[in-house]
């Protein structure tokens, strides 16, 4: 049963109910004789309808004590959102602002900053998403598993303020991002949303793994490249087909050759970076059931409204009650 009862003792008082059925309400008048009283239906339409009455107040004010309520509950919505991985870049070249100055780990202007600025606003407006984070830079750091709880993911997207340290290592942290989604059923897009100023040389075994587990989860990829003005982009062949120098290009080649959705943007301020979200938040508007938990709700207050309602019919009927007989 969803109803439940702070003070279930109360509901003894659901006896007291029947006392108008066996007490006369109205003041007796005395006559010479009934008999030459005549028959009056619409009064003894009125007496039953009064203790009637009498009966609800007594229940509704039996139940408000007893305390009802609605216990809590989860119930199943259909609303517009994804189940999304946030892989953020935790490198040194993370602290540097987009002109490729280096300002420290609590500089506002890095783009560390700003990412997680960006990144939380995002959050903020997607609503009914699930979110999940990583971050990474040598070495990948689980953060924070899928999730709807809004405060710990913005608690984790503050929480990766820190200095940054190491060197951009993307494939680790994808393969961690891609494992919130390993082995589970589908609801909703799936997204990993990846935000790094740079990128490393994969290997052909890492590179193979990658493209299956792409493929077998079906995650859609957004790679938002934070490129200094200075670098290439991501579409311009280098003249040195390096992959060690320009590591950028060949990843970019790497993702869309997974044979899943996939979009790259290029962000070389932080108005560019503020658009890409923008547009990643556009594209992905597919229906995604998810579970809403309803609170437990008091339901004393409407009984205790209804008591009064009745009350006050009762009081009404009293003052129109006669006193005496009239000749």
């Amino acid at each position: 049963m969803n109803i439940g009862f702070l003070q279930p003792w109360a509901l003894l008082l659901l006896g007291f109910a029947m006392l108008p059925w066996f007490r006369q309400g109205q003041t007796a008048l005395a006559y010479s004789s009934l008999s030459q009283v005549p028959s009056d239906p619409v009064s003894e339409w009125v007496d039953r309808s009064l203790k009637l009455i009498a009966c609800g107040t007594f229940i509704c004010l039996a139940i408000g004590m007893s305390g009802p309520y609605l216990r809590e509950q989860w119930v199943d919505r259909i609303g517009t959102g994804a189940h999304i991985a946030l892989l953020l870049d935790r490198s040194s070249s993370m602290n540097e602002n987009f002109t490729g100055q280096y300002l420290g780990a609590k500089a506002t202007e890095s783009k560390s900053a700003m990412a997680r600025k960006l990144l939380s606003e995002f959050v903020e407006r997607r609503q009914h998403d699930l979110f999940g984070m990583v971050a990474f830079a040598a070495a990948p750091i689980y953060v924070l598993p899928l999730t709807e709880d809004r405060e710990a993911v913005q608690a984790a997207i503050a929480a990766a303020g820190g200095r940054g340290h190491g060197v951009t290592n993307i494939a680790p942290g994808l393969a961690m991002a891609l494992d919130f989604f390993a082995g589970k059923p589908r609801e909703g897009s799936r997204i990993i949303l990846l935000v790094s100023d740079g990128a490393a040389r994969i290997d052909e075994e890492t590179r193979d793994r990658l493209r299956q587990t792409f493929q077998e989860t079906d995650t859609t990829l957004y790679w938002i490249y934070l490129r200094n003005p200075s670098s290439a982009p991501l579409t311009e062949r280098p003249a040195n087909p390096n992959e060690t120098t320009t590591p950028e290009y060949f990843l970019n080649e790497f993702f869309e050759s997974l044979e899943v959705p996939y979009r790259a943007f290029e962000a070389e301020n932080p108005n560019a970076m503020e658009k890409a979200i923008a547009e990643v938040e556009r594209l992905e508007t597919l229906p995604l059931p998810y579970r809403e938990k309803l609170p437990r709700k008091d339901l004393s207050d409407r009984f205790f409204a209804t008591a009064l309602g009745l009350m006050i019919l009762l009081l009404g009927a009293r003052a129109l009650e006669a006193k005496t007989w009239h000749a």
